[in-house]
């Protein structure tokens, strides 16, 4: 399973206060207390007390996050629940890549955006890893 997210989720993690920090990287953080924080950036951003409360400055770069740590939880519960089922999942990064969205300028085709979730699509069926992961450019960067 490869969910798309963005190294925006890595850089915007780092402009979070310490505490959301900790919580995004737990390992023990549960669907329900990231849909909990989700949504309390959500009333944050309304109340214009975000940053106040400790939180980066981009919906995009907090909606990457989420990706990236409900990628990290399901991982997890596959492992607990079908680990006889060698299923793999992680999020990735496809790059800057020319769409609608970011325009001409960005660096990479669609064709190269592909290369790292394909790759990660196709791993080998004997493969045990990445999993649970946050991947860019087919390489796994530390959460």
């Amino acid at each position: 399973v490869v969910n798309v997210s963005s190294v925006l989720s890595l850089v915007y993690l780092k402009r979070c206060s310490p505490e959301l920090q900790q919580k995004f990287r737990s390992e023990t953080i549960t669907e329900e207390e990231l849909v909990g924080l989700m949504n309390k950036f959500v009333e944050d951003a309304k109340n214009g007390v975000h940053e106040k409360e400790g939180w980066p400055n981009s919906a995009y770069g907090v909606s990457k996050i989420g990706v990236t740590v409900l990628s990290r939880i399901y991982a997890w519960k596959l492992s607990e629940q079908r680990r006889g089922d060698k299923i793999l999942l992680n999020a990735c990064c496809p790059g800057w890549v020319r769409t609608d969205m970011t325009g001409p300028s960005a660096t990479k085709s669609p064709e190269e955006g592909a290369e790292t979730p394909v790759y990660l699509a196709l791993l080998p069926p004997e493969a045990e890893g990445p999993h649970g992961q946050f991947v860019q450019d087919k390489q796994v960067s530390e959460w």
